[in-house]
């Protein structure tokens, strides 16, 4: 009987022991689920609703950019584009294997996605295709049950219409490689060159958001609330769409520039530089044997030569020197000296460009034969710090201020300058170099075309490229050149263009209605031997490409009512009369023509 008891007892101590144990669970289990469920219910919450909810960034519409008869230049294309959701990186390389057995994707797509992925961004998603075509939508989206972490995204995107006649004005736009501008939203692209890269706060807008709910797999499931990103701001511009192609078809199978300016507004109606490039192309990522071929190539078409190239502009410079001159009251125009074809200084000769010598001739003969010796003679009379200071207030020498990125100052050497850079002090040799625009002289295209347009109006016309809506002919100072200076010149040039020995002669406007008055001008770039000019000089066209001279022209029309002023550039063309002048004649009569309409 006690042996029962006794076994009893430890029985009910075991229940005991057993049902304690298995309230303490219970309790603690309880305890447990209150944490979670009511004490830390916010925080979970939060974190099933991240991996429930993904967002999409929406970029927003970059600004429309039109000409200044409103046509669109750069405008946005609708891109259909292939997303993939980030957080699964471990599933990448298996699914992108799938993904290119139904879909073409290149190296560079590739290396692209892979560097999207390392970025620090808002949305949940990278883009690892874009611009599909309907073929390839359709496919993905017959074949969608396969990617469960992918989807189909749809962005407005740049489009360049005329893409190679815009590239250096108008510029283009990719992902931003400052790292002082860092920004979450990195597939957000900015503008790299041109009017795209000057304006880009003003067309970049701002971006939105897009919450989607997505399944256990990844798959998208439906859309809930959205932010709409905000637009950015359209642009009008002082280009003319039909002079801009117009000016690129002349010059595309050469290497130059063409800058063409309104003498009255000092807006830019055409701006060409070749050779160029795709810029759709770049905006959407150049691939590598495309900039490979670029950067080989020696004409540079990545550079700006309106506004970067740099060039001694030759003769042109004689009507900068001749207004100089003019100032003196005591010159006389009509003084005339002799030309053989050269002029000694010293134990050095320096040459004409005519070897026999243009004769007797005086200033008005001097400009419109360009002779050189006639301005060696007014060389003997010049400072170069005077003359220096005085060309700064036709452009040469300075920037423009246009509104474009990476201009170049030029160069307009005085004594200071030679003594800083040279170690050396100012001879009058050099003096003899500079007043027929060759020797340390350096302009740009558009610096040019500045120096003609003020030459012209009386003003200090300045380029834009962006209109000016609150314009007013009351906005640019008058130069300080007495008129009666500035009317010797433009008549001078005027007979450059339209009458017998001019050296323009040959490139009068075919317009009956207009005359054109103009400079032709010939860069050299390279030193003439004493032996050479005894045997003969060398023709252009005998010598390597890159020593051959660069062709210009300057000029402006109508004559008795400038309205537009023109700069040709043409590298390693020749002398001015035979390339630039006959360029600037065309664009000038087809934008006259096509402005009276």
């Amino acid at each position: 009987m006690n042996k029962d008891i006794e076994e009893y007892k430890k029985f009910e101590r075991r229940i005991f022991i057993l049902g304690f144990g298995k309230a303490f669970l219970t309790t603690l289990l309880i305890g447990k689920l209150y944490h979670l469920q009511i004490l830390n219910k916010s925080k979970f919450g939060k974190l099933s609703e991240t991996n429930r909810v993904k967002i999409k960034l929406i970029y927003p519409e970059r600004g429309i950019i039109f000409d200044k008869i409103g046509n669109e230049i750069a405008s946005n294309r609708i891109d259909y584009q292939i997303s993939f959701l980030k957080e699964e990186k471990n599933e990448i390389e298996k699914n992108i294997k799938k993904l290119k057995k139904i879909i073409s994707i290149s190296d560079d797509e590739l290396v692209q996605f892979k560097k999207s992925l390392k970025r620090v961004k808002l949305g949940d998603f990278v883009v690892v295709k874009k611009n599909l075509n309907w073929n390839q939508l359709e496919t993905f989206e017959y074949f969608s049950y396969m990617f469960p972490y992918f989807d189909i995204t749809k962005e407005k995107v740049r489009s360049y219409k005329d893409n190679y006649a815009f590239s250096h004005v108008i510029g283009y736009v990719g992902f931003s490689n400052n790292s002082k501008k860092k920004r979450k939203s990195l597939d957000l692209k900015v503008g790299r060159t041109g009017i795209e890269k000057v304006y880009d706060s003003v067309l970049l807008g701002k971006e939105g958001w897009q919450k989607v709910e997505s399944n256990s797999t990844g798959r998208i499931v439906r859309k809930l609330e959205n932010l709409d990103s905000i637009p950015g701001q359209n642009l009008e511009t002082n280009i003319i769409s039909e002079i801009q192609k117009y000016s690129y078809q002349m010059l595309k199978e050469k290497s130059g520039s063409l800058v063409l300016m309104d003498c009255i507004s000092g807006g830019v109606l055409s701006m060409v530089s070749t050779p160029s490039f795709d810029i759709n192309e770049f905006s959407y990522g150049v691939k590598g044997e495309t900039w490979r071929k670029i950067q080989a190539d020696k004409r540079n078409p990545l550079l700006n030569k309106s506004i970067s190239g740099l060039y001694s502009p030759g003769s042109t410079f004689k009507l900068i020197v001749s207004l100089f001159i003019l100032q003196n009251k005591e010159f006389k125009a009509s003084q005339k000296i002799y030309c053989s074809g050269s002029v000694e200084l010293g134990n050095h000769k320096f040459h004409c460009w005519k070897r026999k010598g243009h004769g007797y001739v005086d200033l008005n003969t001097a400009i419109k034969e360009s002779c050189d010796c006639y301005f060696y003679s007014l060389a003997n009379e010049i400072d170069i710090d005077l003359l220096a200071k005085f060309a700064y207030q036709f452009g040469i020498g300075t920037s423009t201020k246009v509104d474009l990125p990476n201009e170049l100052n030029g160069l307009m050497p005085n004594q200071e300058w030679k003594r800083k850079n040279k170690n050396d002090s100012w001879h009058l040799g050099e003096t003899y170099n500079a007043v027929i625009g060759q020797g340390f002289t350096l302009s740009t295209p558009l610096q040019i075309a500045v120096m003609t347009a003020r030459i012209a109006s009386g003003k200090k016309i300045s380029p834009k490229i962006l209109v000016n809506k609150k314009f007013s002919e009351h906005d640019f100072q008058d130069l300080n050149v007495n008129s009666v200076s500035l009317d010797f010149v433009r008549k001078s040039m005027f007979e450059v263009v339209n009458e017998y020995k001019g050296t323009a002669f040959s490139s009068k406007l075919k317009s009956k209605k207009y005359k054109m008055a103009g400079k032709t001008g010939t860069s050299q770039v390279r030193r003439i031997s004493l032996s050479e000019r005894e045997s003969g000089v060398l023709e252009n066209k005998e010598l390597p490409y890159q020593l051959r001279d660069h062709s210009i022209f300057a000029g402006f029309a109508p004559f008795d009512n400038p309205r537009l002023a023109i700069c040709v550039v043409m590298e390693h063309e020749g002398s001015g009369s035979k390339v630039a002048a006959p360029i600037s004649r065309d664009v000038l009569d087809f934008s006259l023509k096509f402005l009276r309409k």
